[in-house]
């Protein structure tokens, strides 16, 4: 299994991100995301001041993307992680059609809303704030990455999440919903207070390789530590359980293989970013 640096995770390196998944579902997001002819187009505040420019390493690896309260700021961020963010594609499966280059190079942005349009948008609440900039990011990609997309419906190998036989092992978090409450590591998804059906199937999707369908029916927050080791490290000897064995030994959950019709977001164009 080889995890992909693309999703909302960082591997090898135990880090704390902001994450935006709790704002949409996969499928109900995608079906959102692109108009149909003949759609109406609502007015969407726009960004009047954009930076876009090649990220520098600094050598401590960190990135991180999340609105402002006056606007957008993305550092050491690939424009496939953009156009995710953009569009509400929950899963790297979920996003076809991009040249190698929007997943290895990464980019520093900074964007500031426009004066008129600012009072509306700091008297949303968080997750308003966060469904208004990921709009706000799609004539933004349009502008400065020339990006050009459309729908498709498409049937891909999938895991399905299930309860396994032997029951559910968690009980519900105490705490309301974390914000920050995510941190993965190689062998390792850590989440705090989070919902099985968004934030722990997207880590999954990371470490299998596929779209994880969330088929538990399980609902409320959960705190889960799930340990394994992986396929690499197994290979060179060391001990441990798989993820597929974590998973059901330690929460009582199962992956199933499936195929399912998903929406996935196809890439027509897109280039690096012009010039600020």
């Amino acid at each position: 299994m080889t995890a992909r640096t693309y999703v909302p995770v960082v591997l090898a390196q135990q880090v704390l991100f902001p994450i935006l998944l709790c704002v949409v579902c996969a499928a109900g997001a995608m079906a959102q995301s692109v108009s149909g002819p003949g759609s109406p187009t609502p007015k969407t505040p726009a960004y009047d001041v954009v930076s876009i420019r090649p990220h520098k390493d600094n050598g401590n690896g960190s990135r991180w993307w999340w609105p402002t309260p006056d606007g957008y700021e993305a550092i050491n961020v690939e424009p496939a992680q953009l156009i995710r963010e953009a569009y509400g594609v929950q899963f790297s499966d979920q996003l076809v059609g991009l040249p190698a280059w929007a997943y290895e190079e990464t980019f520093d942005l900074e964007a500031k809303i426009d004066e008129d349009d600012l009072p509306a948008y700091q008297e949303l609440s968080g997750p308003g704030q966060r469904e208004q900039s990921a709009l706000m990011l799609r004539p933004l990609l349009a502008d400065r990455f020339k990006l050009k997309v459309h729908q498709e419906t498409k049937t891909i190998p999938i895991y399905s999440l299930v309860v396994a036989k032997s029951g559910f092992k968690l009980k519900q978090s105490q705490e309301p919903e974390a914000r920050y409450g995510m941190v993965t590591n190689w062998g390792r998804i850590y989440i705090r207070a989070g919902a099985i059906g968004t934030r722990f199937i997207v880590g999954l999707s990371n470490f299998t390789g596929r779209m994880v369908i969330d088929k538990t029916g399980l609902t409320g927050w959960y705190d889960i530590d799930l340990k394994w080791t992986p396929d690499e490290e197994l290979a060179k000897g060391a001990s441990g359980p798989t993820l597929f064995t974590a998973l059901e030994e330690q929460l009582g959950l199962k992956l199933v293989p499936a195929k399912a019709p998903v929406d996935v977001l196809v890439v027509d164009h897109v280039e690096r970013p012009t010039g600020n």
